[in-house]
């Protein structure tokens, strides 16, 4: 049964939920119970108005809020991701110096450096005096090269910081290679050399990393690549008439 204490408490907001459906459902039903909900509203002034008009205004402002956080912090958090991504891809030159995949014919091989932090993949954090590995990700078993360029176009420079071994091959049980790019002084002289006629610029060799690491592997032991050749098969992303009797992936750095 409605009584007064109901339709107060009603107005002033202080019933649950449940307990404001089950009154407005029974004054739907109850004429009498509807009027005199009407007189408590013109008697609840306070400040200048009624205690009911206060309260659903609260209400409604307590709702539209929960709808603003619900959809505008999902929205800040993607702007937040957004910017961040943003910071590391467009760095200013020099700054970003992560190397990714760019291409090859083949993805079984992820090279590592060994950070103060433990091995990782190459980030920013990458220095071309850091200690390099490379990790097998399929299950067989492979001989490997790996192959540092200097430069761009025709004139780059090729080095081999890691050599095929006849007698080695590698797989995701073995023991993981330990191995470093050329020292940073002869790194220095190589791709200022190779900037010569290649349309390179100082600043783009100023850091003395390599543009290019191309890791090649195959499950018979790798001929003798010549320099030409690998900077052919790197100008014609591989060799698209088939061919290659290994697999190759080019790490590209954002530098």
């Amino acid at each position: 049964m409605l009584t007064d204490l109901h339709l107060h408490k009603y107005l002033e907001g202080m019933l649950s939920d449940a307990e404001n459906q089950e009154v407005e459902a029974l004054i739907e039903k109850n004429p009498v119970m509807k009027a005199r909900l009407e007189t408590l509203k013109n008697q609840s002034l306070v400040l200048g108005k009624p205690t009911w008009q206060r309260v659903l205004l609260e209400r409604g402002n307590r709702s539209g809020s929960r709808t603003r956080y619900t959809t505008l912090l999902p929205a800040l958090l993607m702007l937040v991701v957004v910017l961040m991504v943003t910071q590391h891809w467009f760095a200013k030159p020099g700054e970003n110096s992560t190397f990714t995949m760019s291409g090859g014919n083949g993805e079984a091989m992820e090279l590592l450096y060994n950070s103060t932090s433990g091995w990782r993949y190459l980030d920013v954090g990458f220095r071309p005096g850091d200690t390099l590995s490379f990790s097998v990700r399929d299950g067989g078993s492979h001989h490997v090269a790996v192959y540092a360029i200097y430069g761009k176009g025709e004139g780059a420079t090729v080095t081999r910081p890691f050599k095929d071994d006849a007698e080695k091959i590698f797989s995701k049980v073995s023991a993981k290679p330990v191995f470093t790019l050329a020292p940073l002084s002869q790194a220095s002289a190589l791709i200022n050399s190779a900037s010569h006629g290649s349309g390179t610029t100082a600043s783009e060799t100023s850091s003395a990393l390599p543009s290019q690491i191309v890791v090649c592997y195959g499950n018979k032991p790798l001929t003798e690549i010549s320099d030409a050749n690998l900077l052919e098969i790197l100008a014609n992303h591989g060799n698209e008439r088939g061919g290659l009797e290994f697999q190759y992936q080019v790490f590209s750095s954002g530098h």
